[in-house]
């Protein structure tokens, strides 16, 4: 183990009930209700960016916004997406946003990467 480095470790199942009932069974970022059972457990600030495994860093979310947010911190996936901050968000969004919200401005944000990179001249700056 490298100096500093912080593992992931497995969160039980009375932690996984703890944030459940907080989160009312609601994706932290899409609301969506699912069983807890279709639920990820997810670092707010991932473990490969020196996150920790403490309570206050887990949520729970759906595995879409899960695949989704990647290496993302809670911060940077909700600016990504135009979601409430987490400091004024109380919680998952008590009405549900569709995936499909999440997958257009996944392509408006990619539209206006090519757009750039194709003003810019490219990838070789030509």
């Amino acid at each position: 183990m490298i100096f500093g480095e912080t593992r992931r470790k497995h969160v039980g199942t009375t932690e996984q009930k703890l944030l459940f009932d907080s989160q009312k069974g609601r994706c932290m970022y899409c609301g969506r209700k699912l069983g807890l059972a279709y639920l990820h457990v997810d670092h707010k600030t991932p473990i490969s960016r020196d996150g920790s495994n403490k309570i206050r860093n887990l949520q729970l979310i759906c595995g879409p916004c899960n695949t989704r947010k990647g290496s993302m911190t809670d911060g940077e996936f909700r600016r990504k997406y135009g979601l409430t901050p987490a400091t004024k968000a109380k919680g998952p969004p008590a009405k549900a946003i569709p995936q499909s919200y999440f997958e257009k401005k996944t392509k408006e944000i990619a539209d206006k990467k090519a757009k750039r990179k194709k003003k810019d001249g490219g990838f070789w700056g030509l």
